[in-house]
């Protein structure tokens, strides 16, 4: 069955509460915060849409041709659709340590998001969490 835009808005507004509630200790910036839209298949949760659209967007190429912004107002990575409307000015993002973090940490995704394929989406976000912490530990990489 398919969800309204309204049954998806609740479950994101759920999702960003729940996630802000477990995370609220952790650093603003934390990776282990950014994946967590994945575990629901992504793009960014907007929490704070004046701010995201007031904001420059922070980008930066992980591979040839791979990009990932992030706005000050949304968890996670955005789509390219949420740049289009997030982004009215972006500052790349240049730090080789930063691009070594994002390559575990994409990698990280990819090897959870296969992990979690076959739980519920109202069950995947106590599994995803468990397992971007056992992959980033085992990338050495702080969440």
């Amino acid at each position: 069955m398919a969800l309204s835009r309204e049954e998806i808005s609740q479950i994101a507004t759920r999702t960003a509460d729940e996630v802000m509630e477990r995370v609220r200790e952790r650093e603003r910036d934390s990776l282990m915060l950014h994946s967590t839209p994945y575990a629901y298949g992504s793009p960014g949760i907007v929490v704070d849409e004046t701010m995201a659209k007031a904001t420059p967007c922070r980008c930066i190429e992980y591979r040839p041709g791979k990009k990932l912004c992030f706005s000050k107002g949304i968890i996670g990575a955005l789509s390219d659709e949420q740049e289009k409307i997030y982004c009215p000015t972006t500052v790349p993002l240049e730090s080789p340590g930063l691009e070594r973090r994002l390559k575990g940490w994409m990698e990280s995704v990819e090897t959870c998001k296969a992990e979690i394929a076959e739980i519920p989406k109202g069950e995947r976000l106590e599994p995803w969490l468990s397992c971007m912490s056992r992959e980033l530990a085992a990338k050495g990489i702080e969440a």
